[in-house]
């Protein structure tokens, strides 16, 4: 199995290369700001390789998308432990509702 992954990573290093090489023209960046009296502010025009552009441009998607993830993670963890003290509190309810000497069914019995 480690040799697969081993494999894959290799073709995407080559296809990566492959692209840089295939997609080496300049492309130049302009970016263009407008300020608060409606004049433009232009910040000076950037000349780059397009598979660099296309790269960074993945990149940084992926970044977003990967904080994003952590954050929804976080969340969920977190509704899962409220879940959780939920359950352990009507657990001891029904119990305390059953009275003493009564055991608990066997499907409600928690295994160590």
């Amino acid at each position: 199995m480690r040799w697969v992954k081993t494999l894959l990573w290799m073709l995407a290093f080559f296809v990566a290369i492959l692209f840089s090489i295939q997609n080496r023209s300049e492309v130049t960046l302009r970016f263009v700001f407008p300020t608060e009296n409606y004049q433009w502010f232009e910040i000076p025009k950037i000349p780059l390789p397009l598979f660099l552009v296309i790269l960074c441009s993945i990149f940084l998607g992926v970044l977003i998308g990967g904080v994003g993830d952590i954050y929804r993670r976080f969340q969920l963890k977190k509704t899962l432990r409220q879940n959780q003290k939920t359950i352990e509190r009507l657990e001891r309810e029904i119990q305390s509702l059953r009275g003493p000497g009564l055991d608990q069914p066997s499907f409600l019995k928690k295994e160590s």
